[in-house]
């Protein structure tokens, strides 16, 4: 295998990627760390070879002593998996080496995301209620983090172009976030939007979850996982909600897109049951 059959797999693995409508962050990132496996095995003496099971666990190993996380060996992996497949599907080497890889010891897990029914009645359990509404609506709607809603104040809202800014990053407000949000500021006329400290959001988001009958419990994180997959799913930019989330970390949008894919396929299946009837 020599560095010219690397980079005509990776060119035909990036035009199958695409063809498949591939989100750009995900195209990039299987990408990059395709790269960095044949850089490694250049740096190993093992550039004309076809990587074997134990090189990718040697590569892996190395990562991690370097102090991957379990996020990125897990992400890696299956940049891994996705593009030996594709090269043995099309003939370029005899059979896939992570057939026989274990998964990472510490492979990080997306919590799970809330359905839009869930969500629908998490926010109807509050709606008597205008600042735990409100409180709701800016953590699905905005995906700000706990401590940043805790910290909000009046100077952070640009009303007339309803923005937040957080942190360094400009947040959309939505429509239904921003009719909360306004009925709310219209009652309480403190520069602290939310006077309110981050144990009692918990024990809201707890209180409104088990009057709207979700099994499971649900946090401020969960809330802002929620709001990325589905803001995801109704086709907002990668790229631009990585931004707008303050994630300096590719590995976890990877994630949040694979569970965006997942939501509107399933969405989609259901729908096409439904036409049938």
């Amino acid at each position: 295998m020599s560095q010219s059959w690397w980079n005509a797999a990776l060119r035909e693995f990036e035009r199958h990627l695409r063809a498949q409508n591939r989100r750009p962050l995900t195209i990039h990132g299987y990408l990059r760390d395709m790269q960095q496996l044949q850089s490694w095995m250049l740096a190993h003496g093992r550039g004309d070879a076809v990587p074997d099971t134990a090189d990718l666990r040697h590569w892996l190993a190395e990562l991690q002593a370097a102090g991957a996380t379990g996020a990125t060996l897990a992400r890696k992996r299956s940049a891994a998996q996705h593009f030996f497949a594709f090269v043995a599907d099309i003939g370029l080497i005899r059979r896939a080496p992570t057939e026989g890889l274990e998964l990472p010891t510490h492979e990080y897990v997306l919590p799970r995301t809330l359905s839009r029914q869930e969500v629908a009645a998490l926010l109807a359990a509050a709606a008597d209620h205008p600042r735990d509404y409100a409180i709701l609506q800016v953590l699905l709607g905005c995906a700000v983090r706990v401590s940043e809603l805790c910290a909000l104040t009046r100077t952070q809202i640009d009303a007339a172009n309803r923005l937040l800014y957080v942190a360094g990053r400009v947040v959309p407000i939505p429509d239904a976030t921003w009719s909360a949000l306004e009925a709310w500021l219209q009652q309480h006329p403190g520069l602290t939007v939310f006077p309110i400290k981050q144990r009692m959001v918990r024990i809201l988001c707890e209180k409104y979850r088990v009057l709207a009958g979700i099994a499971e419990p649900v946090t401020p994180s969960l809330l802002r996982h929620t709001s990325a997959v589905w803001q995801l799913v109704d086709g907002a930019d990668p790229e631009t909600l990585k931004i707008q989330l303050g994630h300096d970390r590719d590995d976890v949008m990877l994630h949040y897109i694979d569970r965006a894919r997942q939501l509107q396929e399933h969405e989609l299946r259901a729908w096409r049951q439904e036409s049938l009837f």
